[in-house]
């Protein structure tokens, strides 16, 4: 990338972070069925280090604060069945993460159960769809996250993501329900929970079945086009052409995706393989559980926040390294970059490889992708 491009793109996205920053809506009638449900009305505290608990959202006192707890989340609760271990505290005082209700949702695994999953909820508009387990765990379910003087609302359904930025002097209105558009001060952001759950694009650039042919950081010659959401498919069978044996009489599928999405002050790109089952009524729930995932990936660009030059990253991992190859797992993911800034966050993609195998109760499914 030569450095016209680089200041021209700084340009660009110093001036959106701008209007970011900026916009707001015109008035709207208030709607109480925006109301969050389960909130609670006093801050408690939870650790001299970590966010407090405050309307049923995680209150970060700056955002410093909150890209270093953020940091630890990705350091040292590095896989997602670890990061139940670091809401412990929250959850006694009352605070349900995304990522939690998520589990809870699918709890339920009874054959014939009519309650719809986290996946049906998604679909219909009534749940947001974060790829991001790190950033759906500082989320409470209802979309909420205060960091400093400012409560920020990611809503499932609307049509262009748009999210909310509303001034913490109102939460009482947020919590009667009033419409953030309608309430002083709120700021519009347009974010990656659109309306549709994310778009999944189809697997691009050269994708072929069975292990990598070259290093996993060997990259072919032109710049990958960047997309938001999933970029992945299901395969429901193992290569030899066998599909996947059925869990309790139901169809068993694995998802295989990058993503690559932003929510204002925080944005990422990562890695996952996921194995789902779909039900006699409710759909796709993921808890059938593969005997043996293994992921590697290698990727490059350059990612930008407001008031600096946009920085090259390179991120790789091995499947050789500890913790890159899971037994008797379902949902196997890893953040490969993140990063955080007040106004405007971004992650631009050069290259993207990545390289998985899984094998479910004997049928093995291997894939390479090289963008």
């Amino acid at each position: 990338m030569n450095k016209i491009y680089v200041k021209t793109l700084y340009a660009v996205l110093t001036s959106i972070s701008l209007l970011y920053a900026c916009k707001r809506t015109e008035s709207m009638e208030p709607d109480k069925t925006f109301a969050p449900s389960g909130l609670l009305s006093l801050p408690i505290q939870s650790n001299a280090v970590g966010p407090t608990v405050s309307s049923g959202w995680l209150n970060f006192t700056s955002h410093e604060q909150f890209n270093a707890v953020m940091k630890t989340l990705h350091e040292k609760y590095d896989q997602p069945e670890k990061l139940s271990i670091w809401e412990t505290a929250y959850n006694r005082q009352g605070y349900t993460s995304l990522r939690r209700f998520y589990e809870q949702t699918d709890a339920d695994t009874s054959e014939y159960r009519k309650a719809p999953t986290a996946d049906s909820l998604i679909n219909a508009n009534k749940l947001l769809d974060c790829p991001d387990s790190w950033f759906a765990t500082v989320l409470n379910k209802d979309g909420y996250i205060q960091i400093a003087d400012t409560v920020y609302s990611f809503r499932p359904g609307n049509e262009k993501g748009e999210a909310y930025a509303i001034p913490a002097k109102h939460i009482k209105k947020i919590l009667s329900g009033v419409r953030p558009t309608t309430i002083e001060g709120t700021k519009v952001h347009f974010s990656s929970f659109l309306k549709v759950p994310f778009i999944r694009w189809p697997e691009q650039g050269n994708e072929q079945i069975g292990p990598m042919r070259l290093s996993i950081c060997a990259f072919p010659g032109p710049l990958m086009p960047n997309f938001w959401g999933q970029s992945g498919g299901d395969i429901y069978g193992g290569d030899n052409g066998d599909t996947f044996p059925e869990h309790n009489g139901r169809t068993v599928k694995l998802n295989y995706h990058r993503w690559r999405v932003g929510y204002i002050f925080y944005a990422s790109t990562g890695i996952r393989c996921k194995m789902w089952k779909h039900t006699r009524f409710a759909g796709w729930q993921s808890v059938t559980y593969a005997d043996q995932m293994i992921m590697e990936a290698c990727c490059k660009g350059y990612a930008a926040t407001a008031g600096s030059s946009p920085y090259p990253f390179n991120s790789s991992t091995s499947p050789t390294w500890p913790g890159f190859t899971k037994y008797a797992e379902n949902n196997f993911e890893k953040t490969m970059k993140w990063v955080g800034s007040p106004i405007f966050s971004e992650i631009l993609l050069e290259h993207f490889n990545f390289h998985f195998k899984v094998n479910y109760r004997g049928r093995v499914a291997e894939r390479s992708i090289r963008q």
